[in-house]
């Protein structure tokens, strides 16, 4: 299984502080013989939703354009896989607010979230509270 990024705890805080309920970490999809691992599933009973998370720091490397794309390109394997599996769930990638007022809020970053149709779930790591949702 694979290592936890470095905000996973600090979005699972900032989720269950929304009112979600974590009914599953390192979420297991197979194509082939390929195991992948999203890293949050969540439930909102009250609104009949699940949704999928995968968290990003894109924020502190070395290279932001480098961490864009190994983000965007799990986003979109992830995609294709839940796509295959015939699985609806909404995938999100967390990101901090720092990273979305970053490389997210340059030409770049704007750009490839709308090519990719990704949405976005932005979060507060200080006071582990979700900020946005951009669907």
């Amino acid at each position: 299984m694979p290592a936890k990024d470095y905000y996973h705890d600090v979005v699972i805080r900032a989720l269950l502080n929304d009112g979600w309920t974590i009914t599953d970490e390192q979420v297991k999809i197979i194509i082939e013989d390929r195991n992948l691992f999203i890293d949050i599933e969540a439930t909102k009973p009250i609104e009949d939703r699940i949704i999928l998370i995968e968290v990003k720091e894109l924020e502190h490397v070395s290279s932001p354009i480098g961490a864009l794309a190994a983000a965007i390109g799990k986003y979109f394997i992830y995609r294709t896989a839940l796509d295959d599996a015939g699985l609806a769930t909404p995938l999100y990638l967390a990101v901090s607010n720092q990273s979305y007022a970053g490389i997210l809020s340059e030409k770049i970053g704007i750009l490839s979230l709308a090519q990719g149709k990704i949405s976005i779930l932005v979060f507060d790591p200080e006071r582990e509270e979700i900020v946005k949702w951009i669907p």
